[in-house]
């Protein structure tokens, strides 16, 4: 019996082991960013690197390495207010893979916190002729996260590469403002394309 038990642990194991999966690549995607409180969207872009990590058939955890420029654009009669937030924006993933593991084509849910860390960007307010310009650094707090919910698919271009698309949106939960009133919280929706590499 303890063979017998042995034996079916060890074929577990090995099944596991060989349905490892790491890939990493590079991915590039287009930004939709804006506040909370009453804010125009700002178009803008995101790159970096993802890595996917997956043990079993159907789920695997992911994180990105990502440069995000984010904020938003207003304009309120001939007043216009821009605001560039760039981050170091990192997601952390729990991925669902529907499918089949051979499956060339893989539709997948993904959800996580994603971190952000400020590292520039200006924030302009022009009335008419006249323009201030701030640092964004000294209007907007250093960290923020919040939760990312997304879609994508996997499609494979050979044994061991993969193209990867998501579509995200990141809900802020934390203040960035450094003022008291009023709370702006980021919103974020995401667009990418990738190419990930396993091994």
């Amino acid at each position: 019996m303890k063979k017998f038990l042995f034996a079916i642990v060890m074929l577990g194991i090995g099944t596991g082991l060989r349905s490892q999966t790491n890939s990493i690549g590079p991915t590039v995607g287009f930004n939709s960013a804006r506040f909370s409180e009453n804010s125009g969207a700002r178009p803008s872009f995101n790159f970096g690197i993802l890595y996917n990590y997956s043990i079993f058939e159907n789920s695997g955890l992911g994180v990105e390495l990502l440069y995000s420029q984010e904020g938003s654009i207003t304009k309120i009669g001939n007043n216009n207010y821009t605001h560039e937030l760039n981050y170091i924006r990192i997601p952390l993933e729990f991925n669902y893979y529907f499918g089949k593991i051979n499956n060339d084509f893989r539709p997948k849910l993904f959800a996580g916190p994603s971190l952000a860390f400020l590292v520039g960007g200006e924030s302009k307010s022009k009335f008419g002729s006249s323009e201030v310009t701030y640092n964004s650094k000294d209007l907007y707090k250093s960290f923020d996260i919040g939760l990312l919910l997304g879609v994508g698919f996997n499609y494979r271009l050979s044994d061991l590469i993969w193209f990867n698309f998501d579509a995200g949106y990141t809900h802020g939960l934390l203040n960035v403002s450094k003022g008291s009133n009023p709370e702006l919280k980021n919103r974020l929706i995401n667009l990418n394309f990738g190419i990930a590499y396993g091994f």
